[in-house]
């Protein structure tokens, strides 16, 4: 099996061909009127960098000292018992019921009421 591209797939498999170097001279006529304009009083305001709001504070430093209150400080019982993890038996504990399939004579013997069972019934559409 053989094949060959066809003369316009080569043409076109070709790489542009772009001049190099400046595209312009470094120096270009400016005109008159361009090298004296002077900028009106909103292209000035325009030009102005935001200013930061009243309120702002500037990021806090990383590190700051530790007060010697906060150093000496001692956590009360509360927060002591706040912070103890609470310990919960483990899912295999929890979840194992041997009489969780049995069913209890009492619930074998009931009977529902009537709205009970006008409830159970599936609505008529």
């Amino acid at each position: 099996m053989s094949s060959s591209a066809t003369p316009r797939l080569e043409h076109l498999a070709r790489p542009k061909s772009r001049p190099d170097g400046p595209f312009r001279e470094p120096m270009w006529p400016v005109s008159k009127s361009a090298r004296v304009a002077t900028a009106t009083p909103r292209q000035i305001e325009l030009a102005k960098a935001k200013s930061v709001s009243d309120g702002y504070l500037p990021a806090r430093t990383i590190e700051w000292p530790v007060s010697k209150a906060a150093r000496k400080s001692v956590a009360t019982p509360r927060t002591d018992e706040l912070s103890r993890p609470i310990i919960r038996a483990t899912m295999d504990h929890v979840q194992f019921n041997p009489d969780a399939f049995i069913v209890s004579e009492a619930a074998k013997k009931a009977r529902c009421s009537a709205r009970i069972e006008e409830l159970s019934q599936p609505l008529q559409r």
